[in-house]
C-alpha cells in the first residue's frame, strides 16, 4: 500500500515537470516616469500556453537584459488567464537604472537594432506556490527616428 501511494506521488510529480513552458514574447517596451536615478519602463508581453491545460497567474517577475546587459528588472502581483493552446497579453512595470541606461545608449550608437533576453516566472493561482519559468530572446528594431 505504502509503495503504490509513493508511486502515485511520483507519477503526480513527474506530470508536474514535463508541463510545456509558456512562450513569452516582448512586444512593446514603453518609457514611463523616471527619477534622478531610475526610469520605470513598462514592457508589454504576449504569453502563449502550449498545453492543453489554462494558466491562472497569480503574478510574474521578469529580468531584460539587451545586447548581452541588465536592463530592466521587475515584479507584477496581477492576475490573468491564459487559456489552453491559446494566448493572453499583459504588461508589467519594471525598473531600470540611470547606469544600465547609460550602458544602454553608449551601445545603442553602433547598433541598427536590440537583442533582448527575457527570463521569468510565471507565479500559479493553481496549485500556489508553483511557478513555471520562461526564457526568451528576439530582436527589438529601434524607434523611428522623428521628423522635425
Amino acid at each position: 500500500m505504502r509503495a503504490a501511494a509513493i508511486a502515485c506521488l511520483l507519477l503526480a510529480v513527474a506530470g508536474c515537470a514535463t508541463a510545456p513552458r509558456p512562450d513569452v514574447i516582448v512586444i512593446d517596451v514603453e518609457p514611463l516616469e523616471g527619477g534622478t536615478l531610475e526610469q520605470r519602463v513598462r514592457v508589454d508581453l504576449r504569453v502563449q500556453n502550449p498545453s492543453p491545460q489554462p494558466i491562472s497567474v497569480a503574478g510574474m517577475s521578469l529580468r531584460l537584459l539587451v545586447n548581452g546587459e541588465p536592463l530592466a528588472r521587475g515584479v507584477s502581483d496581477q492576475h490573468f488567464s491564459v487559456p489552453p493552446l491559446g494566448e493572453a497579453t499583459t504588461s508589467i512595470v519594471t525598473s531600470t537604472t540611470l547606469f544600465d541606461l547609460m550602458r544602454q545608449i553608449r551601445g545603442a550608437q553602433k547598433r541598427s537594432d536590440f537583442v533582448y533576453r527575457l527570463e521569468g516566472k510565471l507565479f500559479l493561482d493553481n496549485p500556489p506556490g508553483r511557478s513555471l519559468s520562461f526564457e526568451s530572446e528576439g530582436t527589438l528594431a529601434p524607434p523611428p527616428a522623428e521628423e522635425e
